[in-house]
């Protein structure tokens, strides 16, 4: 007999000094939270900086998922630099029947080479390798994005993960994106060692 799955009810992850939680335009009806966190943060002359990033990163945020359901956390290791290293977003994906790991990696390794008009991944690399609590999935690219006002192309990294929980009728998403050169010392590295933390807490049958 095949037991049903059962939703995720909540979940942990750990992550090293320097991430903080993001507070989402759905959740900041002052709109003053960039301000607040810049000024908790002791970033000196670089919070007038540090304020117009975390607002930029708010809107994107609010584009990408206005309902408030994806998550997000911020990397912001040396305040005083002014500089935002990296953000992570992060979601529960429902699963139909025949989504499995094998199905996730198959479908990221046939979008591997996009290319459209201002949007092209560099890069490519996927893997997958078993979870404490199931299997992950994980690739990485280079995003280089149009900038049209300098006539070039933006370049971002991407580390990308779904964790596959045992019994779950969840995956655990989560993306990491990061335009600052030299932001971690692998990304792949630093970003692998959040994921592998991650434990769930199951419920009732979905």
């Amino acid at each position: 007999m095949t037991l049903r799955p059962r939703d995720i009810v909540d979940f942990t992850f750990e992550a090293p000094e320097g991430w903080y939680d993001v507070e989402l335009l759905s959740e900041d009806p002052r709109g003053d939270w960039p301000e607040r966190f810049a000024a908790s943060l002791d970033a000196g002359e670089q919070a007038a900086g540090l304020t117009a990033q975390l607002r930029a990163l708010q809107q994107v945020l609010h584009a990408e998922d206005p309902s408030g359901a994806t998550r997000a956390r911020v990397f912001i290791p040396i305040p005083s630099a002014g500089v935002l290293n990296a953000y992570q977003t992060f979601e529960l994906l429902q699963l139909e029947v025949d989504d499995t790991p094998e199905s996730y990696l198959a479908a990221t390794d046939a979008d591997a080479a996009v290319r459209e008009p201002g949007y092209e991944t560099l890069g490519y690399r996927s893997w997958r390798t078993a979870h404490a609590v199931g299997e992950l999935v994980g690739f990485t690219h280079l995003t280089a994005l149009a900038d049209d006002d300098a006539g070039d192309a933006l370049l971002e990294q991407r580390v990308v993960f779904a964790i596959f929980p045992v019994g779950s009728a969840q995956a655990f998403h989560t993306v990491f994106r990061s335009g600052f050169i030299g932001g971690f010392d692998d990304m792949v590295t630093d970003t692998q060692a959040i994921a592998d933390s991650l434990r769930v807490t199951l419920g009732e049958f979905a």
